[in-house]
């Protein structure tokens, strides 16, 4: 019969031999990611991925840490197997052409590096020293991936009609048809080129701001104001040179809502006019809410 002692020193070993060989957390792994030890980093993603098989993002990581080591065949299957997760298919496919441009499939890698850019990578400036991927360079399959992920990064910059208001960028002296001084204005494009931003400050200190933007899906340039007091959404486009928006103005503190409209015109010297007008007959006839020149701010006027 055996002692309580052997079951204790038997129950011991058998714990020994059961526990994990070489446990790891994913803290640690991401560690030896972050620091380059691609080999412990390579066995500590292939424990982890045993425990937990449906996270693609080791699976991921642990294909680049395969990568790192010239191993690219078991590279490329592990970063299949990642695929549908929550890593972007743009940089499974940027990481697929670098394995295939590692292992000498330079053709193989190219098409690679357009899926990343067809799928909507958005940032060329990663691919800059790439010791890698600079041996696709010079290639025309090569610029066509950049052409197209510089588009990704800022779509706004290659669609004609967002241009259509940059005439009214920049830093103004605004004055009325006078010549009095009414205020300053400042307009910049923002967001990769997809926003306009307004801000106003009147001679009074007044002042306010407002966002522009062409909107693809109506077809139509689209601002929208706000200042203590006043908010404006106004809609439109181009009308024989002119920006030209319609719509309401809507009066805070009386709770007044009126026909609006703003138009916005180039003209000699680099000035452009903008001329608001108000309807209070539901648009029957219209009056002149605001009328100024707007004059650029230049280093000899300041």
């Amino acid at each position: 019969m055996m002692s309580w002692m052997h079951k204790a020193v038997l129950a011991g070993a058998l714990a020994v031999i059961s526990a994990p060989a070489s446990a790891i957390s994913v803290e640690e792994a991401n560690q030896l990611y972050l620091s380059k030890d691609w080999d412990q980093a390579e066995r500590a993603y292939r424990t982890l991925v045993e425990d937990d098989p449906d996270n693609a993002l080791l699976k991921y990581r642990l294909a680049v840490a395969l990568r790192y080591q010239g191993a690219h065949d078991s590279a490329l299957e592990w970063l299949e197997k990642s695929r549908g997760g929550i890593v972007p298919i743009p940089y499974v496919e940027l990481e697929k052409a670098r394995n295939l441009v590692g292992k000498g499939d330079l053709q193989g890698g190219l098409a690679a590096l357009n899926a990343a850019a067809d799928a909507g990578f958005p940032n060329p400036a990663l691919l800059e020293g790439d010791a890698v991927l600079e041996r696709l360079a010079g290639d025309p399959q090569y610029a066509k991936a950049i052409k197209k992920m510089e588009q990704n990064r800022a779509p706004c910059e290659h669609i004609e009609e967002f241009s259509q208001f940059d005439f009214w960028l920049g830093e103004w002296r605004v004055v009325d048809p006078q010549g009095t001084y009414q205020g300053s204005n400042k307009i910049e494009k923002t967001q990769g080129g997809c926003l306009l931003i307004e801000n106003w400050t009147g001679a009074a200190g007044t002042t306010g701001t407002s966002m522009n933007f062409y909107d693809g899906h109506a077809k139509e340039w689209v601002q929208v104001w706000v200042s203590p007091g006043l908010q404006l959404e106004i809609r439109g486009g181009l009308v024989d040179g002119s920006m030209v928006l319609v719509g309401n103005a809507y009066y805070i503190q009386t709770g007044d809502y009126h026909p609006f409209r703003g138009t916005w015109t180039p003209m000699e010297g680099g000035i452009v006019r903008q001329h608001f007008e108000q309807s209070t007959d539901g648009g029957k006839t219209w009056t002149t809410w605001f009328d100024g020149r707007y004059h650029p701010v230049t280093d000899e006027a300041e």
